[in-house]
C-alpha cells in the first residue's frame, strides 16, 4: 500500500510482523523527506513510528482516544489516519499543523503544544467514559522529559487514586530536545540498566507468546507477566505503583511483536497502567540519531540524502544575547544561566561547557526555574533565566508573585517572542506583554537589532530589579556586540515626523523603516520612535510626542488587547491630550501556522500593511 492510499488504521490488522517492519521502514523515509522540505520536529518522530504503528494496530480510533503529549512526535499518527496527501503542507499557512488538531482529524481528540497535558487530559475522557458506562480505551503517550513537568505528577496522583483504567505509554528516549536532567531521568536509567533486563526480556518474550489474544488464559498470562515484571522491576518502577498504577517494562520501543503484546495486556487491565517504552529518537536515521545537543530536534529544511541543513545568512538576537552573555560572565563569576530544558534552543550549549558550574537545566518546570532564580538573586547571586514566551505563560505566577514581589534581580529572556510561524498557535510569542505590563516594579524592554539587545542585556545586569529582555527568532542582519549599558527607561527617536509619529519596538523597527522610505515617495513625512523600554515608559518623550499636532500610531507585533498601543492610549487619556492614538497590532483571534511573513503580509502588519494603513489614517 501507498502511504497515500492510506485513509485510516484498520488495514494494520490484516499485517503480519514482516510488512509491518516494511511499512515503518515506508514511513520512516517519507517523514524524513517531507520534513526536508517544510522543517518540523524530525527526531522525536522517528524513534516513534513503530510504537504508533502497535497503538493504531491494538486501538481503534476515533472510538478509542489516543492523546501525545505536545503532539509534535504524531507525524506517524498523522499518516496513519489519511492525512498523507497533505503531508507536503505541514507547518504551512492553511496546512497541516505540526502538532495534534482538531479540526484536522475524528483521530485526533485533544490538542497540545506544551508539555505535561495529556494526563490530565487523559483523565478527563476516562471519566466521562465511565460516567456514561463507556468501554473505550484511553491512551496517553508522554516523555521522559514531559513527565518531570509538575502539571504531569499532579495527574499521576489523580489517575492513582481514580483507580479506573487508564493506559500511560512513557516513550523513554532520554531525552525531551537534548538531554534529559533530574531524579526521574536517573530513576528511568537504572531501569534501563538494570542487569537482568536482558536476560529477563526473553524470558518475557516468550511469556507473551503463550498469551492467546482471548479467554480465561489471557488473564492467568496478564497475571503471571505482572508478577514476573514486579519482581524484576518493582523497585524501580515503585514511584508508580505507589501511586496506584501498575506498571510494566521496560519494552523495546522498536520491536513490533514485543509492543503488540505489552498494549494487548495493558488493554485489558481494570486500573489504570503504565507501559515504559524505550525508543531511541532519530531512530533509522544515521544522521540525526546520535544528537545528544538535540539538534535534529525541530529542524528547517535540510538535504534528505546528506543531513546537510540548508542555512539561511545573518544571526538572531537569541544568539546576540547568548554572545553577550558569556561576555558578562566571564568578567562577573556570580552570573547563572538557567534554562528549563533548552540547551540548545536558548544557544546556551557554549555557556554550559564553558561554565557548567554556573549553568542549570531545570527540566521541562518553567515555575521551578523562575524561583530558583529569584532566590541565587535575593542571596547574592546574578542568575539570567532564558524561557519561550509562549512557556513563560506558565510561570506567570512566579514572575509575579516571586520575582517582581520580593524584587530579585533577576534578568529573564523572552525569547521566540513575536508571531513565531510555523509552530503555530500553541507556540505563538504574542501574550507575554499584555500579561507583564500591569506587573508593578519591573522592566521589560526589546532591542531592534543584535548591539540593542546586547546592551539590553548589560543594562540588565546593571540593574538592581526584575529586568526581562524580550527577542524574536527571526534571522536579522549581523552586528557588534556592545556591553555598554542604556539609559533606563529612555526611548530613542529615531526620525522627525511632520505627518505622522509611529512608536514602535522590537523587529517591527526595520519594518517601520521600510514603511518610512515608501511613505517618503507618496510624499508622506513618517517620524519614528523606538520604545525599547516598555516599562517603565519614557514619560518625558511620550508627553513630548502627546503635545505634537499630529497622530501617533503604535505599531507592535503582539495582541491589540493590553500592549503598548492600551497604555499608551491610557496615558493619553489621563493627560486629556487631543493627539489622536491608534494601535495596529495583532487581532483578537487565534493566530495559526505559516511562515512569518506570509502572516504578517495577511495581517497588514508588514511594511507595506503599515503604508496602506497610514495613507488610509491620514486620508481620513
Amino acid at each position: 500500500m501507498k502511504i497515500e492510499e492510506i485513509r485510516d488504521p484498520a488495514f494494520l490488522r490484516q499485517m503480519n510482523t514482516k510488512e509491518l517492519e516494511d511499512l515503518c521502514r515506508e514511513l520512516r523515509e517519507y517523514i524524513i523527506e517531507g520534513v526536508s522540505h517544510t522543517g518540523g520536529h524530525l527526531s522525536s518522530n522517528l524513534g516513534m513510528v513503530e510504537l504508533t504503528v502497535a497503538l493504531h494496530r491494538v486501538f481503534e480510533t476515533p472510538r478509542d482516544k489516543l492523546i501525545f503529549d505536545v503532539g509534535h512526535q504524531c507525524y506517524t499518527h498523522k499518516l496513519l489516519t489519511g492525512r498523507a496527501g497533505q503531508f507536503a503542507t505541514l507547518r504551512c499557512t492553511d496546512g497541516l499543523s505540526g502538532f495534534q488538531s482538531r479540526q484536522e482529524s475524528c483521530h485526533d481528540c485533544y490538542e497540545g503544544g506544551h508539555a505535561g497535558t495529556s494526563l490530565s487530559a487523559a483523565l478527563g475522557f476516562a471519566m466521562a467514559r465511565d460516567a456514561r458506562g463507556g468501554q473505550e480505551s484511553v491512551v496517553a503517550v508522554i516523555g521522559d522529559g514531559a513527565l518531570g513537568n509538575g502539571l504531569a505528577y499532579e495527574a499521576l496522583n489523580h489517575i492513582g487514586d481514580y483507580k479506573k483504567p487508564l493506559i500511560i505509554i512513557l516513550n523513554d528516549n532520554r531525552m525531551s530536545i537534548s538531554a534529559n536532567v533530574g531524579a526521574l531521568h536517573n530513576s528511568l536509567e537504572r531501569i534501563r540498566l538494570h542487569g537482568g533486563y536482558r536476560s529477563a526480556k526473553s524470558r518475557t518474550k516468550a511469556a507473551l507468546r503463550k498469551i492467546p489474544v482471548v479467554g480465561d488464559s489471557l488473564v492467568h498470562g496478564v497475571e503471571h507477566i505482572k508478577e514476573n515484571l514486579k519482581r524484576l522491576y518493582l523497585r524501580d518502577g515503585a514511584l508508580f505503583e505507589e501511586m496506584g498504577i501498575t506498571y510494566y517494562g521496560p519494552v523495546d520501543g522498536h520491536d513490533l511483536e514485543e509492543l503488540d503484546a505489552f498494549l494487548r495486556v495493558a488493554k485489558q487491565s481494570d486500573g489504570p497502567v503504565l507501559l515504559h517504552v524505550v525508543t531511541e529518537k532519530g531512530h533509522g536515521c544515521d544522521f540525526c540519531r546520535d544528537d545528544p545537543d538535540g539538534l535534529w530536534h525541530g529542524v528547517g529544511a535540510f538535504d534528505a540524502q546528506s543531513g546537510l541543513r540548508i542555512q539561511s545568512g545573518g544571526t538572531t538576537q537569541g544568539r546576540a544575547v547568548s554572545a553577550a552573555l558569556l561576555q558578562l560572565a566571564e568578567r562577573d563569576e556570580q552570573i547563572y544561566a538557567i534554562t528549563p530544558a533548552m540547551t540548545t534552543g536558548a544557544h546556551l550549549t557554549e555557556f554550559s561547557r564553558r561554565y557548567p558550574e554556573r549553568f542549570i537545566d531545570a527540566g521541562i518546570a518553567e515555575e521551578h526555574a523562575l524561583v530558583l532564580a529569584n532566590a541565587l538573586a535575593l542571596a547574592g547571586m546574578r542568575p539570567f533565566v532564558t524561557i519561550y514566551s509562549t512557556f513563560l505563560q506558565r510561570g506567570y505566577d512566579q514572575i509575579n508573585h516571586d520575582i517582581a514581589r520580593m524584587q530579585g534581580p533577576v534578568v529573564v529572556g523572552i525569547d521566540h517572542c513575536g508571531i513565531i510561524g510555523e509552530d503555530g498557535v500553541s507556540h505563538q510569542g504574542i501574550y507575554d506583554v499584555s500579561l507583564l505590563l500591569p506587573v508593578p516594579g519591573i522592566v521589560l524592554a526589546q532591542g531592534k537589532d543584535v548591539t540593542e539587545s546586547a546592551r539590553l542585556l548589560a543594562t540588565g545586569f546593571a540593574a538592581e530589579c526584575p529586568f526581562l529582555l524580550r527577542y524574536s527568532k527571526n534571522t536579522i542582519p549581523e552586528g557588534e556586540i556592545s556591553l555598554e549599558p542604556l539609559p533606563l527607561g529612555r526611548w530613542e527617536r529615531l526620525n522627525p515626523g511632520r505627518d505622522v509619529t509611529v512608536i514602535t519596538y522590537g523587529d517591527f523597527v526595520a519594518e517601520a523603516e521600510e514603511a518610512r522610505a515608501l511613505l517618503a515617495h507618496d510624499g508622506i513625512e513618517m517620524g519614528l520612535v523606538n520604545a525599547r523600554f516598555l516599562k517603565p515608559l519614557d514619560g518625558e518623550m511620550l508627553q513630548t510626542l502627546l503635545g505634537e499636532d499630529r497622530p501617533i500610531v503604535i505599531y507592535e507585533e503582539v495582541a491589540r488587547i493590553g500592549g503598548l498601543g492600551s497604555l499608551v492610549q491610557q496615558t493619553a487619556a489621563e493627560q486629556q491630550s487631543r493627539c489622536p492614538v491608534h494601535t495596529l497590532a495583532l487581532p483578537d483571534e487565534w493566530l495559526y501556522h505559516g511562515k512569518r511573513r506570509e502572516q504578517l503580509h495577511r495581517l497588514g502588519l508588514d511594511a507595506a500593511g503599515l503604508r496602506s494603513y497610514l495613507r488610509r489614517l491620514l486620508a481620513k
